[in-house]
């Protein structure tokens, strides 16, 4: 494991920084990208994007997010860009050209341009939700002052920072160079940037060398600024291909006692900063004229949960969709392609410039390039024309060790028989007339698998692809997991709402809501997560006459404070994109038949929403996830609805593995993605799936259990999830059924949660930003993902100098490092633990953490009876004022846990 080899240096001094540094540690500037990941709004603390950037616009439906950057708008003060859409109000106040940038110099003289700078530009960029201003192009002037002129350019740059100020006084201002004005304005300020301090830009824009007197020159007005307490951020240039040089000249600028960053010369790029983001994200290519639906195709179905499990973020792109750029810098980490059949020029050079990025790249069954001899050169591969037309099969001459993991090994032979010049060959076959071909090889660049050598039609794998993709993708991070809290399994339960009407068959007098609510919610005190029909239970839904009853069960479900509010649609569409799919596929129609009803699907979500929410406005809460009916296969549109409504949406996924058919397809992924949106997925299926679409046996989800078991062993891949409906409450064989299933689960060691608090797990899974630093990791995201999970039980997190890290506890092969609530982490490493507190494990969530040296606050909650795992160490620790004596003790009961310590630092 790379990430652990040499973190045992002192990291105190880096600590420090972290935490109580004023300025900024990391920085980006970036002006011209179509699209920005999530993550590095987490890793970055202070990003400049263009004022136009529709950025903000597309996190501002990530509700829940807690971004860490700092994010200024650029403004040019003085010069005046021709591309804005304000141009033509401001080209009156031109009064000359910068041919190197093609823009008119401004008049920083003239009141009514200050006014439009400060009531117009500046307004857009405050109520776009950026965090400040970035002031740029305030030296222009110089390109036509006359002599004695440049005081009264200077005091309108004085001036509008000053009205910037008093505007908008919580908006952080960052200048670019302006020397002359520092002094005046250096209380109304938060940075100074400079350009081209080793490596910059001619007036033809081309890459040159900064000249040594110029530096010269620079560097004593920075460092004065710098003394003076405003952070100095110092950009250079270099074309991107110039990686290790960037790094270089990182350490150069930093060394100097400046942040620096590195980009190309349009800031078109992200750069590289002091901050290493590791890339995380892999796309997965489908084909849309395939597979019409991205929740059937076979790469996401397949091929993203192993990813997830190692770490990766998947991300699904449509390969006949414009393609977007993708770099390491980005958070790219490699691409994965499926059954794909486009093969042009254009595809060709975007896979070729992902390789040549330094991007991982494998191909699956198919290699989706052409057959250009440049194109098969550039990635070493040869095709020839396979002479045998009779035989199917081929003899197997060398295979890789591991054949056979779900289905034996058997290659078959195709028209065209491919080799490879570079590379691991994995499996190597001869056909019958002695041709020898490599279906299947790990290359410098990545790799591919065809011929069925991997994957076979029916979805059962030849070898195992968490190896496979280990090999493949080599992460060289620990993987941030979803499954596991304080190192216990995350327990959750939640309701879909079919049936809450019905009544008990065992007990007509009783519907199958208050079967549940007295058999099953007010007994298994664990969170849950209820949702209801409208139209079961609505006046203006199926059964009017009995609506006013329901509505009184519905409300003393909600009103238990084991239960969050959740909708299951208005009429329960039994698909959510009708035009994709046929109505034979369909026994019971698009939806319920409502009376008068058309299917309109903002009706199903925002209308449940709202009328869910005030049927419950007595129990002080609302609807806080909404739960997908049938099909669960929602456009990106149907998703938008509940981001814009501020709603997790969740269901979908088909883990239904058991012991007859223990096979890895059978385990779904978290989710899928629509661009940064993301649908995700119940972790366990309900038991509908388990009595054969409730054809009998009804007591047939007792064989989740089976679920549970396979998705703990040999690796921990899902949360236990108890996920079911309200018809479960009409029979007494699936109603004991139910019973077994909740006393299973609790007899296990598990964190129990609500549904939407699994729901901030995994999109802070996709959120989540890992730093690489000489002397260990550096993690960001909300603080709502809290574990990682390091694939060794050597890996031993240093618990004395981390920060943000709790405990950790070994688990064979594993090692699951616990994180507090804060959601910036520092993770240092060490061979020989010091003897300090670690809590191994606990029930409760982290409600609030604290350390100053060696002293360590901690607060935990439970949704049932507490159980902690401590291991005191060398420390003195009080829990619940009761002082326990040094070694590892096991405590159980109440729902709070607070936590005192004092270790020698």
């Amino acid at each position: 494991m790379s990430y652990i080899t040499g973190l045992i240096c002192s990291v105190l001094s880096l600590l420090l920084a972290l935490s109580f540094a004023r300025e900024p540690e990391c920085v980006m500037f970036l002006y011209h990208h179509s699209r920005i990941p999530p993550e590095l709004f987490q890793a970055y603390d202070w990003i400049v994007l263009d004022q136009d950037d529709p950025t903000l616009d597309r996190l501002k439906l990530h509700f829940y997010m807690k971004r860490r950057a700092k994010v200024f708008g650029y403004m040019s003060v003085g010069e005046i860009e021709s591309f804005r859409d304000y141009y033509e109000d401001l080209k009156r106040f031109a009064i000359g050209k910068n041919p190197m940038w093609d823009t008119e110099v401004a008049d920083l003289r003239r009141e009514e341009y200050l006014d439009f700078l400060v009531d117009v530009v500046a307004k857009r960029i405050a109520e776009r939700g950026f965090d400040g201003f970035f002031l740029d192009t305030l030296d222009s002037y110089r390109l036509v002052a006359k002599e004695g002129e440049a005081e009264d350019f200077l005091r309108g740059e004085i001036a509008l920072i000053k009205r910037l100020k008093e505007r908008y006084p919580d908006m952080l201002i960052l200048i670019n160079r302006g020397f002359e004005i520092v002094e005046e304005v250096r209380d109304l300020i938060d940075g100074v940037v400079v350009e081209s301090l080793f490596a910059g830009l001619d007036g033809d824009r081309r890459y040159v060398k900064v000249k040594e007197e110029d530096r010269r020159y620079l560097l004593p007005i920075l460092e004065k600024i710098r003394s003076d307490g405003l952070p100095v951020i110092v950009i250079d240039y270099l074309p991107p291909s110039r990686r290790r040089m960037a790094k270089d000249l990182v350490k150069r600028i930093r060394d100097l006692g400046f942040i620096p960053y590195v980009s190309d010369r349009e800031l078109s790029r992200v750069g590289h900063s002091t901050c290493e983001l590791i890339p995380r994200r892999i796309v997965l290519l489908y084909d849309s004229k395939l597979f019409s639906r991205v929740h059937v195709t076979g790469i996401h179905r397949l091929m993203q949960m192993p990813l997830e499990y190692l770490g990766f973020v998947p991300e699904l792109i449509d390969v006949n969709s414009e393609l977007p750029e993708i770099y390491p810098e980005l958070g790219y980490a490699g691409i994965v392609s499926l059954y794909i059949n486009r093969r042009d020029s254009e595809l060709d050079r975007w896979l070729i410039k992902a390789k040549e990025e330094g991007l991982k790249l494998f191909f699956i069954e198919d290699v989706p390039i052409t057959d250009s001899r440049d194109t098969l050169g550039v990635f070493g591969i040869r095709y020839e024309e396979n002479r045998d037309r009779a035989t199917l099969k081929a003899e197997i001459l060398r295979a890789m060790e591991g054949s056979g993991f779900e289905a034996p090994l058997v290659v078959n032979t195709q028209t065209t028989l491919i080799n490879i010049d570079r590379g691991e060959p994995v499996v190597v076959a001869k056909n019958s007339v002695g041709q020898r071909f490599v279906p299947f090889a790990l290359t410098p660049w990545g790799g591919y698998a065809v011929s069925e050598t991997l994957l076979k039609g029916d979805g059962l794998w030849v070898y195992d692809p968490f190896v496979i993709f280990r090999k493949v993708f080599k992460p060289s991070f620990p993987a941030p997991d979803t499954t596991t809290e304080n190192g216990r399994r995350v327990l959750t339960a939640h309701i879909d709402g079919d049936s809450f009407f019905g009544d008990a068959e065992f007990n007509p007098k009783k519907t199958s809501g208050e079967v549940i609510r007295d058999e099953i919610l007010r007994v298994f005190r664990v969170p849950h997560t209820v949702s209801i029909v409208e139209a079961e239970v609505s006046s203006e839904g199926l059964y009017p006459k009995k609506s006013k009853r329901l509505e009184e069960i519905a409300r003393s479900i909600f009103s238990l404070p084991n239960v969050e509010v959740a909708s299951h649609s208005f009429s329960h569409p039994f698909t959510w994109q009708p035009d994709k799919v046929k109505t034979e596929e369909l026994p019971y129609g698009y939806n319920l038949p409502v009376k008068g009803y058309k299917l309109d699907f903002e009706r199903e979500i925002v209308g449940s929403v709202k009328y869910i929410s005030n049927l419950a406005r007595d129990t002080g809460k609302r609807v806080r996830v909404f739960l997908w009916s049938g099909n669960c296969d929602p456009s990106e549109e149907q998703v938008r609805m509940p981001y814009e409504l501020g709603i997790f949406n969740v269901n979908g996924g088909d883990t239904t593995i058991t012991n007859r058919e223990p096979f890895l397809q059978k385990i779904s992924p978290m989710g899928v993605n629509y661009g940064d949106l993301f649908q995700v997925y119940a972790p366990v299926q309900n038991e509908n799936l388990y009595t054969n679409l409730w054809g009998g046996p009804y007591w047939g989800y007792i064989n989740v259990i089976q679920t549970f078991r396979l998705t703990e062993q040999p690796r921990r891949l899902k949360p236990i999830s108890i996920y079911y409906h309200f018809y479960s409450g009409q029979k007494l064989a699936s109603l004991n059924a139910l019973k077994k299933v909740y006393r299973y689960a609790l007899s296990q060691k598990v964190t129990p949660m609500f549904l939407s608090e699994y729901a901030l797990r995994v999109l802070d899974f996709r959120d989540t930003a890992i730093l690489r630093y000489e002397d260990g990791l550096r993690i960001r995201n909300s603080g709502y993902l809290r574990t990682l999970r390091l694939d060794s039980a050597k890996a031993v997190p240093d618990l004395r100098r981390s920060k943000g890290v709790i405990g950790f506890i070994r688990d064979g092969r594993h090692t699951y490092v616990h994180l507090d609530h804060s959601g910036d982490y520092f993770l240092a490493f060490t061979d020989s633990p010091p003897s300090w507190l670690n809590l191994v494990s606990a029930s409760g969530l982290v409600e609030r953490h604290s350390r100053s040296g060696g002293r360590i606050e901690l607060d935990l909650r439970s949704y049932i009876p507490m159980e902690l795992e401590i291991d005191t160490g060398a420390c003195d620790v009080m829990v619940n004022g009761e002082l326990l004596g040094r070694g590892v003790h096991t405590i159980k009961g109440g729902l709070y846990a607070q936590i005192r310590a004092f270790c020698s630092d």
